[in-house]
């Protein structure tokens, strides 16, 4: 589709880009469209990375105890910050999945300091569940390379599809900002139409 890249997991295909300065790392949303090509292998969509010790990441695992093919979504800094890893397991290599993932770790709730949703849905079952302390800094928007299509580790790259990347620098949105139902109870992308904060694209 328009406004994608196809990531070849052999070829170690990946984006990055170190921001100058340090954004809002409390208060933030990612957004992302992928296409699986290869299943039962661990590949990161996403990753801010400080170093081994400090760092967030986004992808799917097949490792550690984790079922293969489930997403998980963590932030690492010397012990797990935030660590969330999905009961349900994304193996269709034929569709788009819209993964979300906000961040607002001044909310007062727990639960809401970081959501995680797919397809406009918000994920709320979870075999792995640690949600960060209130007002913790995530990484994300931190002057730290921030990767699409690996770990930041020069590790476990992507394979298949990547397409409408955000990042929103100090705003906590839903999917709705993304995307919307369709004619046939699809969903699908719309143009993102807010702003991107100091660090966003």
């Amino acid at each position: 589709i328009e406004q994608s890249l196809r990531f070849n997991k052999p070829d170690t295909a990946y984006l990055s880009r170190t921001p100058s300065s340090a954004g809002n790392q409390k208060t933030w949303t990612w957004s992302v469209w992928v296409k699986r090509g290869q299943l039962t292998t661990g590949q990161y969509i996403l990753s801010a990375w400080q170093n081994g010790s400090n760092h967030f990441q986004m992808g799917f695992v097949n490792s550690g105890g984790n079922a293969a093919d489930s997403l998980r979504v963590y932030a690492y800094a010397g012990s797990f910050v935030c660590h969330y890893v999905t009961t349900a397991l994304f193996r269709d290599p034929s569709a788009w999945y819209h993964i979300v993932v906000t961040a607002d770790t001044a909310n007062a709730t727990e639960a809401d300091r970081l959501r995680i949703y797919v397809n406009g849905e918000q994920v709320t079952d979870f075999s792995t569940t640690q949600h960060p302390t209130q007002n913790i800094d995530l990484f994300v928007n931190k002057n730290v390379a921030h990767s699409i299509g690996r770990q930041g580790s020069a590790a476990l790259y992507y394979d298949g599809y990547i397409a409408e990347t955000s990042i929103i620098d100090g705003q906590a949105l839903t999917p709705n900002s993304f995307g919307e139902t369709g004619d046939y109870g699809e969903w699908k992308p719309i143009a993102y139409a807010g702003t991107y904060g100091t660090n966003g694209f």
